[in-house]
């Protein structure tokens, strides 16, 4: 409670006091109506006296449980917001995190919440309600009092003992969960990998199996925090049993008045209750708890070291060493120099170009092992644009504004027609002129260090000259320091810095090294060929009929959710029973002479004791069984949604959304169903009981019984779903916006901290944390108002029985007025669970958008044979909701043994079309023919196993080489040690391997960040020959290449590839050889054209 403001808990104790007090009178007036009328009646001062009580009890106990649960939310949001701005911080500062990082930050210290609403109160209440209670209990009857002093220690005895068995088991399903986030997280990023490959149906059975083993480590969780809730209920049953037997026999003996005994018998299960609450709230917030730990564990984690020393001075290298953990050799040794005015680092790919870059941009990974240091550089004054840029904004002129700068900074870059467009749909190329354009607002509002790493790969020559001529204008303003393999951009450099064990040799760089070819473009997008980054939102808006409504999600396990409501139904029906019963068994006995005459009773009230702890357990199990199975499979169908649209729409990938649907907003789903569907069931069955036994036992007070009863439940819903649905919206939308900023701020983290802008993205995180604590708020001063209505209404209806029937017999008055007593609680979950209806009804919104069908290729059935031809006849693909195609009337052909090359500037449609040939995205009109057959003629799955797919950037997985290469083929077709080893041969890695010590076994790091950009590129590649695939898709595969490295590789690869369809995407134009076909898109032409190289140049 360490975090707990001292304020709050005397608040709290002070309100458990207060409802302590409230339960006394309730319990007082409805002893004294009882117990006068079996006497000789209600006199009007009696008849006052009771109302005063019983009005004065149901409002202190109705507001007191208002108030506690308006503070104990009010504390929950505060802790939770200090928290979350201080693990934010924690993951800008540059900690590794993955997916369970995420849902830590969001759904896991929402998991608090259980914690401060349920646990904190329940623990000041256990200390003060007992007391209170039991000192009224004490001056009714000693010996009652007596029996629940020595019965009351079992409680927490058994919480201790079963408790210590829950934590290692709540602690193994937390780590499930964060597993399960990562490998989500993992899945999502690494889509267009799995689609290349065809990998999906694999992965797809392997996230079943996650979650499965998540399912059944919960599931052993549940069954040992019901089981203790299940000894609790007997203990307080067996003990409130031996009070009532006691207060029986000396009844029966006429050794003691009925109205202590009804007080005492009413108030003994009180203070079980207030323990037995303790225990039920202690496992319900184990997951709180569990996350509370690991928060605290990365929030105590030392920092990482800087490798930068003072800050002052000229900027320079002092014998620079840096090792990465697994590799043999540093990633840089010993490096000593000066930087000044523009300084190229070369070397080639993986000789430590990007370390060294890192390290003066402060982004060197937290295991990275530093000796020497930097000097000369200011933290604080430092522009940095990555070789794997991420944004942080949903827009590029939001992300400028983040870095200080207007949309204007774009134009300068040929950015200008995008301001608007989805960072995450922009391409590559897009991307990497927006990194810069951040860098050179930074440059502009001050920085004195431009650190550029591969800023011109991806760009076709236009974009580059773009974004040459824009570095050149800011060499009088600052130091820059860039890392190339584009000969034009090394000449940028006035002095060169090498790396690794080449030397540079400035003149083999200049201009001439390379020949170059104009592609028609100014650098800008071209209007009539939009980018990929003018497709539309990642889903269609919302329209027509919904397909995922409640009865749709719950209808497949209909028969396990008609149980779980039988079952929360009967165990509510034997609660009720068990107070009814006791409370005629006392009556009866304060008149009977013989115990003879209440056997049946008695073994009525041990049957209804044991049978609601039972029913309890059981319906718990079931409920919870019922809602993994309706929640794996809803998260299977939302992956493969994500997957058929994943292909053409990286926003939907990004941004931490596939988390959002994946984790966040489905766990929040397991949250809601089991605390509204049985209660819902369970309530109304109670409710129709109660009225059904009223008119049994009173039948004159039927109609009061029902009228009260329904009109409190319409009351309190209305009141509760009326004063919840904004908040309920407001607070879905504002945890995911947490849960998706926190995703981006991790993969962000990078470029935020080395551009000194962390601090401005924070406080807009903290914006979304302002809005979900402002949502909780709200919610929290309406969520006890429907509770309140109904605890009023069954006290006061408890009340007025013996009121309003002076002549009713004794044993029938107590019957309604306990039943009434007894309702609170089904009645107290049917309007919480009305109150949980429209974040139940947002959820089920946002998640239909997701599973509404993709636009897709209508599939045949047939199996192609091995292909050998591919064309494309005048295609044209949009993208759904676009205004223009993303490309037009593309013509072209290709043989076995042979390449089609794809030109064309950044974001002309290279890779939509790379799409449409996977058939992951379909044609608008035209043809795309296999051997001469439309490839929707195949079967979806045939065709996708005949093409592989390497595409820009290509994600690595934080796993090993092994298992990265691995994930070309399926696991019963798996290649051996000696292929894998090939394969990185072809691919240019057998150094890499070599420096790993042959191991394929060695990992990679998250994103492949143990590997160069280089490295990440050539093990794609060699991902993608090792497929049994007969077409090859390789988008811009030595982008991050130097020219021997890139020429070796691709030397390789046209040898490995010799009997498949090669299809290459690349701004390089020595990728090309004579012989390949060219298809140009471009602006200048009204549909690409195909351009058949001579065979001699």
């Amino acid at each position: 409670m360490s975090s707990v403001p001292k304020r709050a808990l005397y608040v709290l104790g002070l309100l458990a006091a207060a409802r302590a007090l409230g339960l006394v009178l309730i319990a007082e007036a409805v002893a004294r109506g009882i117990a006068g009328l079996a006497a000789s009646g209600l006199t009007p001062d009696a008849t006052r006296a009771i109302l005063i009580l019983g009005v004065t009890g149901a409002l202190l106990r109705a507001g007191a449980e208002w108030a506690t649960e308006v503070v104990s939310r009010s504390v929950a949001t505060h802790v939770k917001r200090d928290l979350r701005s201080r693990l934010w911080g924690r993951i800008v500062e540059g900690d590794r995190a993955g997916g369970g990082t995420a849902v830590l930050a969001a759904d896991g210290l929402d998991d608090l919440d259980d914690y401060f609403i349920q646990s904190l109160p329940a623990l000041i209440g256990a200390a003060v309600v007992p007391v209170l209670v039991g000192v009224r209990i004490l001056g009714a009857d000693w010996l009652s009092a007596l029996i629940i002093v020595i019965t009351v220690p079992l409680v927490p005895l058994f919480m201790i003992l079963i408790g210590r068995h829950t934590q290692q088991r709540t602690d193994a399903a937390l780590s499930a969960l964060t597993r399960l986030a990562d490998h989500l997280t993992e899945l999502a990023r690494g889509l267009p990998v799995l689609v290349g490959l065809g990998r999906v149906d694999e992965q797809t059975r392997a996230l079943d199996g996650i979650q499965r083993r998540y399912r059944r480590h919960t599931e052993e969780t549940l069954r040992w925090a019901f089981l203790s809730a299940l000894a609790l209920e007997l203990i307080a049953t067996i003990s409130v049993a031996v009070v009532a037997v006691f207060l029986g026999l000396r009844l029966l003996n006429g050794t003691m008045a009925l109205e202590p005994a009804l007080i005492a018998l009413i108030l003994a299960p009180e203070c079980f209750t207030a323990l037995r609450d303790v225990g039920t709230a202690f496992h319900a917030s184990q997951d709180g708890l569990s996350a509370l730990e690991r928060a605290k564990a990365m929030l105590s984690a030392p920092p990482r070291r800087d490798a930068r020393g003072e800050s002052t001075g000229p900027v320079r290298l002092d014998a620079l060493t840096i090792t990465y953990p697994g590799r043999r050799a540093p990633a840089l040794r010993a490096v000593t120099a000066e930087i000044s005015g523009i300084t190229a680092i070369t070397g080639p790919s993986g000789a430590g170009k990007s370390t060294l870059l890192g390290a003066l941009a402060g982004v060197l990974p937290a295991e990275a092992v530093v000796s020497g240091a930097v000097h000369g550089v200011d933290p604080d004054a430092v522009a940095w644009a990555p070789q794997a840029p991420r944004g942080f904004a949903e827009t590029p002129r939001e992300e400028l504004a983040l870095y200080g700068a207007g949309p204007a900074a774009l134009d300068e870059l040929g950015l200008g027609g995008l301001a608007d467009a989805a960072v995450a749909e922009l391409s590559p190329g897009e991307q990497r002129r927006l990194a810069v354009a951040r860098a050179l607002a930074r440059v502009d509002a001050g920085a004195r260090l431009l650190v550029l790493d591969e800023p011109t790969a991806h760009l076709d020559p236009v974009a580059a000259d773009l974004v040459r001529a824009a570095v050149r204008r800011r060499a009088a303003r600052c130091t820059i320091v860039l890392a190339s393999h584009e000969p034009e951009t090394l000449a940028l450099a006035d002095r060169f810095v090498p790396v690794g064990d080449s030397v540079h040799d400035a003149a083999a760089d200049r201009v001439d090294g390379e020949p170059r070819e104009d592609s028609g473009s100014d650098g800008r997008t071209e209007t009539g060929h939009p980018s990929a980054s003018s497709s539309p939102l990642t889903v269609p808006p919302a329209a027509g009929r919904r397909s995922l409504t409640l009865a749709a999600l719950l209808r497949p396990h209909a028969w396990l959710w008609a149980a779980s409501m039988t079952l929360s139904a009967l165990a509510a029906g034997l609660a009720v029973a068990l107070t009814a019963v006791s409370g005629w068994l006392i009556v009866r006995a304060s008149v009977e002479e013989y115990i003879m005459y209440l056997l049946v009773a008695i073994v009525g009230v041990r049957a209804f004791g044991i049978g609601r702890a039972v029913g309890r357990y059981a319906d718990r199990l079931v409920t919870h069984r019922a809602t993994f199975l309706v929640v794996d499979a809803l998260r299977l169908r939302l992956w493969r949604a994500i997957a058929a649209r994943g292909a053409g729409s990286r926003r939907l990938l990004e941004g931490g959304a596939p988390l959002d649907y994946l984790v966040t907003l489905a766990d929040d789903l397991r949250d809601q169903l089991p605390r509204v569907v049985p209660p819902l069931g369970a309530g109304v069955l109670v409710v129709a009981g109660t009225i059904v036994t009223a008119a049994f036992v009173t039948p004159h007070l039927t109609v009061l019984v029902a009228a009260v009863l329904i009109a409190a439940v319409v009351i309190a819903s209305v009141l509760a779903v009326v004063s919840e649905r904004g908040a309920a919206a407001d607070r879905v939308a504002a945890r995911s916006a947490i849960v998706r900023s926190t995703a981006v701020l991790a993969s962000a983290a990078d470029d935020l901290r080395g551009n000194a802008v962390a601090p401005v993205a924070l406080r807009r995180l903290d914006a979304h944390a302002r809005q979900l604590a402002s949502a909780e708020r709200r919610a929290a001063w309406s969520a006890g108002l429907g509770t309140a209505v109904v605890t009023i209404a069954t006290t006061m209806l408890a009340v007025l029985v013996p009121v309003l029937s002076p002549d009713l017999p004794a044993e029938s008055a107590s019957v309604v007025a306990l039943l009434s007593l007894a309702l609170l609680e089904p009645l107290a979950a049917l309007v919480a669970a009305m109150h949980r209806l429209p974040a139940l009804q947002t959820l089920l919104r946002r998640l239909d958008v997701v599973l509404r069908p993709a636009p897709s290729p209508a599939w045949g059935t047939t199996t192609p044979d091995a292909v050998t031809h591919l064309a494309l006849e005048a295609v044209t693909v949009s993208y759904p909701g676009a205004a223009a195609p993303a490309v037009s009337d593309v013509t072209a052909e290709v043989d076995r043994g042979r390449w089609l090359v794809l030109d064309g500037p950044s974001g002309s449609g290279k890779s939509t079309l790379l799409s449409a040939m996977m058939g992951a995205l379909p044609v608008a009109s035209g043809e795309i023919t296999a051997d001469r057959l439309p490839i929707t003629t195949f079967d979806e799955r045939a065709w996708r196993s005949r093409v592989a797919w390497c595409p820009q950037d290509a994600y690595v997985f934080d796993s090993t080489l092994r298992g990265n290469l691995l994930l070309a083929r399926d696991r019963d077709d798996a290649p051996d040690d000696d292929a894998l080893r090939g394969v990185l041969a072809h691919a240019g890695l057998a150094d890499l391997l070599g420096a790993l010590g042959g191991d394929l076994d060695a990992r990679v790091g998250p994103g492949g960040s143990a590997l160069s950009g280089g490295e990440r590129q050539r093990l794609a590649v060699a991902r993608a020959l090792l497929t049994r695939a007969e077409v090859i898709l390789l988008d811009e595969p030595t982008a991050h290449l130097d020219r021997p490295t890139a020429a070796a590789m691709m030397g390789d690869v046209r040898d490995a590839t010799a009997e498949r369809i090669v299809v290459l995407v690349s701004h390089r134009t020595a990728d090309r050889r004579d012989g390949d076909a060219v298809v140009r898109l471009g602006a200048r032409a009204a549909s690409a054209h195909l351009m058949q190289a001579n065979t001699r140049r």
